[in-house]
């Protein structure tokens, strides 16, 4: 509970002002151009059920309808859409979390081909799962925000990561046996806990450090402080 109202706190701290508004929602951008951005997110040629290459192209097509989103939101706040390093992006950090890669070489045989696209969906069930938990936050924090216009894409974008959270398992479910299944979902979700621990670190820490002007004094120093104990803890993950 003390940590779920550490996290709304700063979430509030950030609508309030739209430069931070601008940082952060610039961050929910990033991430969804990053498959954009690499050659091995949603490998259409490596899919032989069309059930789920239809499911594939949903799922990309929100993408670009929250890259539109969002880019709206941020424009609405008069704030520069900026384009982070990909070794930034919360998707990569994930990636160098992960003990197993799911690109999938030319010519891989079929039963290579779904444990790779296992992988691919088990990464970003955790990722759309983390995403998910922060917009939730981030959408009640808007109801306070001077615009209402970025809360209405909130609204929309979460909408949207709910039903890939679902879905994401599900396939993972279905492209393998119960018992393996069950380990590549498990070895997603530790990567991506360490990867939150990093990201939200480094993110948190910078956006404190460069911008500590704009958040009221003792919670700015409150918030460094949450940066180096996520750092601790990451330590230990």
């Amino acid at each position: 509970m003390m940590i779920g109202s550490i996290k709304a706190r700063l979430h509030r701290d950030i609508v309030a002002d739209p430069v931070l508004h601008g940082l952060v929602l610039n961050l929910y951008l990033n991430g969804e151009e990053y498959p954009h951005r690499v050659s091995d997110y949603f490998p259409l040629a490596a899919v032989d059920d069309p059930t789920l290459e239809r499911m594939m192209r949903d799922h990309m097509a929100d993408e670009d309808k929250h890259i539109a989103l969002y880019r709206r939101a941020i424009e609405k706040l008069e704030q520069p859409v900026l384009v982070q390093p990909l070794h930034d992006i919360f998707n990569d950090v994930i990636r160098r979390h992960t003990p197993v890669s799911f690109a999938i070489e030319s010519g891989a045989d079929r039963d290579t081909c779904r444990r790779k696209l296992a992988h691919f969906f088990a990464h970003l069930h955790f990722l759309e799962k983390r995403v998910a938990t922060s917009l939730h936050y981030h959408l009640d924090a808007c109801a306070h925000a001077p615009s209402d216009y970025p809360g209405k894409v909130i609204s929309a974008v979460l909408g949207d990561e709910v039903r890939h959270v679902r879905y994401t398992r599900d396939v993972v479910m279905q492209l393998l046996p119960a018992q393996a299944a069950n380990e590549v979902l498990a070895t997603h979700a530790r990567a991506e806990r360490r990867a939150n621990l990093d990201f939200s670190a480094f993110q948190l820490g910078r956006l404190v450090r460069e911008q500590a002007a704009r958040f009221p004094r003792w919670r700015g120093a409150f918030y460094r402080a949450c940066t180096a104990m996520l750092a601790g803890v990451l330590v230990f993950a």
